[in-house]
């Protein structure tokens, strides 16, 4: 399979396909013209690598990770060290976790203001000004009305 039939399968581009090569993810042959060609299991490997970025780890975690991309979504049966796999997977973890802690501090706060907002909302309602606004509305129609009607 060719790079661009690799993409189309993958529903990735050409460039992120060489941006895996250059860090070492996949491992295509050359034609005697120059083209890339991929074995069957590249679509694995493809969609692991798609699925591990998106989960936080990096290229250089996934590198680590060898023959373990081949695997349906790393199920480690072909694992070569799943010694080395567990460390990379439990130092992601880690970091996932402080990044949902931080996210969900700063989702707490957010909440809060939009209370607080809510609150001062409802104060100036009940202080009249919501009241005084539409009251001015009505004054400037009643003056469009008076200049339509004089």
């Amino acid at each position: 399979m060719r790079i661009g039939e690799l993409a189309r399968a993958t529903g990735t581009t050409t460039r992120a396909l060489r941006y895996y090569e250059e860090h070492g993810l996949l491992h295509p042959e050359r034609s005697p013209n120059g083209y890339r060609t991929y074995p069957p299991d590249a679509v694995k490997v493809v969609e692991n690598i798609r699925l591990l970025l998106a989960a936080g780890l990096t290229t250089e975690d996934l590198r680590l990770l060898g023959t373990c991309l081949r695997d349906e979504v790393i199920g480690g049966h072909r694992c070569d060290d799943p010694t080395a796999k567990v460390e990379v997977f439990e130092q992601r973890l880690a970091v996932i976790q402080h990044r949902i802690d931080e996210l969900t501090a700063v989702r707490a706060q957010l909440l809060a203001r939009l209370e607080d907002l809510h609150g001062r909302q409802a104060v100036t309602r009940s202080n009249g000004c919501a009241r005084q606004v539409s009251e001015r509305k009505r004054v400037k129609g009643a003056k469009d009305d008076q200049k339509t009607f004089s």
